[in-house]
């Protein structure tokens, strides 16, 4: 790579980055609420105190994934009347236009995320991992469905404190189920 493209790439980078956390602080904003309190004898409002607070940290999560799943991917062009790098995005679905710069509260990327679901560079992959049947064999394994293997844990069991020094305990077997992601 020469180092004009190198140039444009980290400013790509750079200017993705800053595009990134300004739609970030404007979705945290956006859940901003006045809260207000009054003060005063026998429950007048003779001062009002208010401030701003942020939404339950949920909420925000979710305004984020929702600009996260709809995140555009962009690419960058020089705009010689300006002189300096814009971001450029493929039209939206049912838009007129080619190419547009993508919107002030959009999530951008410039390349897509790699697989975890495979092994790469990046991921060992998901195969052969222990899952939650319950809360992350579904998503984690990628589809591929998991193994369910049955094995013995041994544990300590019915401790009882003994005269001045030490716990005496026995040692139960108790059967477990682990569930791995398949190959």
């Amino acid at each position: 790579m020469d180092k004009e493209a190198l140039a444009v790439k980290s400013g790509l980078r750079t200017t993705c980055k800053c595009h990134g956390v300004s739609g970030s602080c404007a979705a945290v904003k956006s859940g901003l609420r006045t809260t207000c309190k009054c003060h005063g004898v026998s429950g007048s409002c003779a001062v009002r105190t208010c401030w701003k607070q942020l939404s339950p940290f949920r909420e925000t999560g979710q305004v984020l994934k929702l600009r996260y799943d709809s995140a555009v991917k962009v690419s960058s062009a020089t705009n010689e009347a300006l002189g300096r790098l814009e971001l450029w995005a493929p039209a939206r679905p049912g838009s007129p236009a080619k190419s547009l710069a993508p919107r002030p509260g959009d999530l951008v990327y410039m390349e897509d995320s790699p697989s975890f679901c495979r092994p790469s560079k990046y991921s060992p992959g998901t195969a052969g991992r222990v899952c939650s049947r319950e809360a992350s064999c579904s998503s984690l394994c990628c589809g591929r469905g998991y193994d369910t293997q049955s094995r013995l844990v041994a544990f300590s069991c019915h401790c009882q404190v003994q005269w001045c020094c030490y716990v005496e305990c026995q040692q139960c077997v108790q059967e477990e189920l682990v569930y791995t992601c398949k190959h």
